[in-house]
Parts: structure tokens; sequence; C-alpha cells
């Protein structure tokens, strides 16, 4: 019916690792949530780099 939107202190789900987010604590770069700093590594070396 209606589509699901994240709620303003962030997504249900990790960024990075797309694990359920359950701390209230989180981390939070270039706009999105990560449940902690090595999922946000993980996804800008995943990345492709910008020419």
């Amino acid at each position: 019916m209606a589509e699901e939107k994240a709620s303003p202190q962030g997504g249900k789900n990790c960024a990075g690792c797309n694990k359920p987010m359950k701390r209230q604590k989180r981390y939070y770069r270039n706009g999105a949530y990560y449940c902690n700093r090595n999922c946000y590594k993980k996804k800008v070396a995943a990345a492709p780099a910008a020419p």
C-alpha cells in the first residue's frame, strides 16, 4: 500500500551489511547509517572510485 520511509533517526538496517539496527548509537557517514566503522570502511572500499 504505502511505501516504507526511513525514520529521521536512521533506517532499520545497516547500509553496509544490511543487518537490523538494534543499538541506539549508530555510525552515520555520507547520508547513511552503519552499525559500526568497519561496515562503513567495507562499503567505501567496495564502491567504485570516482573519476
